[in-house]
């Protein structure tokens, strides 16, 4: 239909509206589709203990090209080893690449962003730090509600703001914990502490 509608037709631009709203709903409805998925404890059954360091080595790979077009550096900081972490390595991926990327989207040309793992007295920690404009000491704690967007400069970020809440899920999921803070560069810091503590099967 709107292949055949006339550019210069009126009802043009009130076609493009309605297909556009008709794709913002759909893609909020299949992002709580996704929640509603990742809360059912039944997920857990599939976890399987893995190293970490492949799975930050694969992430850093796959956003290089990403952070390069934006002209700026991503970099990556691990040890030679860090204690293994049990869950589902898709999952991880999935939200460890939505912070990566949200870090990178929002960092200007010449910033940096780091991906580092650190050993935290025996367990992984997971960091993503950037030299971004950061999320607001006031916003944080609010930043992982389901489509809660924070409000940069009067025009709204971050998609649908179901990407983050997807993320809680996912990291509710395996027990873990993640905190958002400042970095040293004075942007933003999320910290994902990879001890273990999962909540027994309801």
């Amino acid at each position: 239909i709107q292949q055949q509608a006339d550019e210069d037709a009126p009802h043009a631009l009130q076609l493009d509206a309605a297909i556009a709203e008709t794709d913002t709903l759909m893609a909020r409805f299949r992002g709580l589709l996704r929640i509603s998925e990742l809360e059912d404890h039944q997920r857990r059954s599939g976890f399987l203990v893995l190293d970490p360091l492949p799975l930050l080595q694969e992430l850093h790979d796959f956003y290089l090209p990403l952070a390069e077009e934006g002209e700026m550096e991503l970099l990556l900081q691990v040890p030679d080893s860090l204690p293994w972490i049990t869950g589902d390595r898709a999952l991880l991926f999935e939200a460890l690449a939505n912070l990566l990327s949200n870090s990178i989207k929002f960092t200007p040309p010449g910033g940096e962003v780091i991906l580092r793992g650190v050993n935290d007295a025996g367990s992984t920690r997971i960091e993503v730090l950037d030299s971004g404009p950061g999320i607001p000491a006031a916003e944080r704690a609010a930043v992982f509600q389901r489509f809660y967007r924070v409000d940069e400069g009067n025009q709204q970020q971050g998609g649908f703001g179901l990407g983050l809440s997807i993320v809680a899920a996912i990291i509710n999921l395996h027990g873990f914990k993640l905190e958002v803070g400042s970095s040293e560069r004075g942007g933003a810091k999320l910290i994902l502490e990879c001890r273990q503590q999962l909540m027994p099967e309801a």
